[in-house]
């Protein structure tokens, strides 16, 4: 449990119900909420005005084009340190659960050389441990020495750690001291001439790993640092990670796949998909979950290619399934629906097909497609037999037999009452862009009957969306079903 100040005796008086009661309470609203009990009286504002800080966002310092770091006024630093000193009081300073450090692009703004940017990040990091309850904390393009990483590490009570573009320098000999986060963030842009060194070592070093549940990283340099140095140096493994997000990058698959024994409860894999796809990840590859003494369990989540989709996941458990692909047909991912339905039914020699015991546990369903037709939701039918929810997203870009074979939203919402979908299904998302025109303007019958009609087809399905148009179909017993 947190620790709390302690309380004025004539608030206490002054509150009807007990002061933890109103403070439980308080602590489930929102912030605009909050701003309005606070007005309300003076007990009030004293139990709920703390409650406002639970999230500091500092933005002190500018990057130029380069990414170069500046201050660019003293106005800054006077206004950002008695922001700092407030927060750190007792009376706001237990309330704190997050902090956010990260620079903004201010216009016109110019270097002055005089302000050294981490003036006040070393003040930061001499205040955070009065935020004894604090729970997050994010970096953007700071620099981390070993003085101020051991400042970090004094921080007991830090669950989850963000670091984009962020130069840690590695640290030695820190094993009793080591950061206890559950949940690990790192990112880094495509510049290395700021952020890649011998010294940095993105963090790794102080971070204790039997207490990690949760980690993303998206660059390659830094995911293969994590498997190789972090993971691949831990006897024991990561026992306690359940969660794990990494580029899809042909070298960290490699390295991760003989590694993957060390995870024996990981229960969601995603990769990360690139800004441009790398279309050497291998397709057929001998390789089973099976060879490793280490028992695996199958996982609840998978959100990556359809190609590595064979070679990570096993059948009995898979709940949550994200598919895309790196066959060369786009750049963002999208599978054109011939595709899919050679990864979803069989019939194209060149593309695997997907163990059918694994899709058939599947509940929720997201797919990056050039286009929505007849053969894609078929395939989605027949394949998925206790689906729940359905979400299609559609690349925006052109796609050469999109123009020809794309339905309308018209046409899918004419299909849905024609197309076998599972029962089970509650939650329907699909997008069309398609060029193709439409037979004419829905009228307000029209989809009054398909509305009727779904109803008593889908009994559970309770929204659906076309093309970015939401359609509520919740209704009441006695409910007039509205445009």
């Amino acid at each position: 449990m947190g620790q709390r100040p302690s309380r004025a005796p004539s608030v206490i008086a002054q509150v009807g119900l007990a002061p933890e009661l109103w403070l439980a309470i308080f602590e489930h609203l929102p912030i605009r909420t909050l701003q309005d009990v606070a007005l309300t009286c003076r007990s009030f504002r004293y139990l709920a005005q703390p409650l406002l800080f639970r999230c500091l966002t500092f933005c002190p310092y500018s990057l130029d084009t380069n990414n170069q770091r500046f201050i660019h006024c003293f106005e800054t630093v006077e206004r950002t340190k008695q922001r700092i000193q407030f927060c750190s009081s007792a009376r706001i300073a237990h309330a704190v659960r997050e902090c956010k450090f990260y620079p903004r692009y201010i216009v016109g703004a110019v270097l002055n050389p005089k302000i050294a940017y981490n003036v006040l990040l070393d003040i930061l990091l001499d205040t955070l441990p009065l935020f004894f309850n604090l729970q997050s904390l994010s970096f953007t393009f700071v620099d981390l020495s070993q003085p101020r990483v051991l400042k970090l590490c004094a921080l007991r009570s830090l669950r989850s750690l963000f670091l984009g573009n962020c130069t840690v320098e590695h640290v030695q000999s820190l094993s009793p001291l080591k950061l206890q986060v559950a949940d690990l963030t790192i990112i880094c842009d495509d510049k290395p001439s700021l952020f890649w060194n011998s010294r940095n070592d993105h963090g790794l070093s102080v971070i204790s790993p039997d207490h990690l549940r949760s980690v993303s990283i998206i660059n390659p340099v830094a995911a293969s640092q994590f498997l190789n140095d972090f993971l691949g140096n831990t006897p024991q493994g990561l026992l306690q990670l359940r969660c794990l997000t990494l580029p899809c990058d042909l070298g960290v698959v490699r390295t991760f796949r003989s590694l993957l024994h060390l995870i024996p409860e990981l229960a969601e894999l995603k990769f990360a998909r690139p800004s441009q796809i790398q279309h050497s990840l291998p397709k057929d590859e001998n390789f089973s979950l099976s060879k490793h003494s280490n028992p695996l369990r199958p996982l609840l989540k998978y959100k990556g290619p359809r190609q590595l989709l064979p070679h990570f996941v096993r059948p009995g458990a898979l709940e949550h399934l994200d598919l895309w692909s790196t066959r060369p047909v786009s750049t963002d991912g999208s599978m054109n629906p011939l595709e899919l339905h050679g990864a979803l039914v069989g019939g194209d020699e060149l593309v695997s097909v997907c163990d059918q015991e694994v899709l058939k546990t599947v509940q929720m369903l997201e797919l990056s497609v050039t286009h929505v037709n007849t053969i894609m939701l078929y395939a989605i039918c027949i394949r998925f037999p206790i689906l729940r929810s359905l979400y299609v997203y559609v690349g925006r870009g052109f796609f050469a037999d999109a123009a020809t074979q794309a339905w309308n939203s018209e046409m899918i919402m004419s299909a849905l009452l024609t197309l076998p979908l599972p029962s089970t299904i509650q939650r329907l998302r699909l997008s069309s862009h398609s060029v193709v025109p439409r037979s004419g303007l829905a009228t307000k019958d029209r989809l009054a009957r398909c509305k009727r009609d779904l109803r008593v087809k889908y009994p559970n399905l309770s929204f659906v969306s076309l093309d970015e148009s939401d359609i509520n179909l919740t209704w009441g017993r006695n409910r007039v079903l509205d445009y």
